[in-house]
């Protein structure tokens, strides 16, 4: 094969194997061995059996720790997709679903929701299925009307065969755009107002789900951080 027509091909198979890995990025988190082996993050694997037994859960740190991709969106990825049921996944120490769920997940904004929240789970725009959930869970990606590339709600593939849906609002809509039917798991990155947390307990109450938070506490002790810190409240 003449070189120049070789080069080319081994830059698309450099291509095909970079784009298939981008969409398997779930794999890459807490390996059992090297650098990154999970026994290194105690904290993380901590939050993630403390749903075993609570409801709420806040994961309250500092910028840059991992609590948006590696705690929010990874623990979101494996309840819409089932893979802990996955020999892959044996360890996870969490709660754990045997059917698909329904999942709202919302920030701040609508654009900070599109270029954190959604990108984390399933990928960027243009390159979606490079998020946490793998691509070829991803069966369906509706747009939301209004921000450009925003999205509304996906449907994800559950290994039981059915499909798991996974919904995205922002604080800014309001409380009433959290309204509506039950949910299994509600995620919010970035502290929510009250109003809208308690939406999602009174969502997720009756399917026994849970919620969790993933933020910086900038606001100070608000009546959300108290509630997981109530022993800081003001006497």
């Amino acid at each position: 094969m003449p070189s120049d027509r070789l080069a080319a091909l081994e830059r698309q198979i450099e291509r095909a194997l970079s784009t298939r890995d981008a969409g398997r990025k779930l794999w890459t988190y807490y390996p059992e061995t090297g650098p990154l082996r999970r026994e290194l993050y105690a904290k993380h694997l901590a939050f993630f059996a403390a749903g075993k037994i609570h409801r709420e859960r806040a994961a309250m740190a500092a910028n840059r720790v991992g609590k948006t991709e590696g705690i929010g969106a990874y623990e979101t990825a494996l309840h819409l997709t089932g893979l802990y049921h996955a020999d892959d996944f044996a360890w996870w120490p969490g709660r754990t679903w045997d059917r698909p769920i329904n999942c709202l997940c919302g920030g701040d904004t609508g654009t900070t929701t599109r270029d954190i929240i959604v990108a984390k789970l399933l990928g960027p725009e243009g390159r979606r299925g490079e998020g946490m959930i793998p691509r070829d869970h991803i069966l369906d990606i509706r747009p939301a009307a209004g921000i450009p590339g925003s999205v509304d709600y996906a449907r994800i593939r559950h290994v039981s065969g059915g499909e798991s849906i996974v919904q995205f609002r922002s604080y800014d809509q309001g409380r009433e755009a959290w309204q509506g039917t039950e949910r299994d798991l509600g995620w919010t990155d970035e502290e929510p107002p009250q109003a809208i947390y308690t939406e999602l307990l009174l969502r997720t109450m009756t399917t026994g789900g849970m919620v969790m938070a993933t933020f910086t506490p900038l606001n100070g002790l608000t009546d959300v951080a108290l509630g997981f810190m109530p022993e800081l409240a003001p006497t």
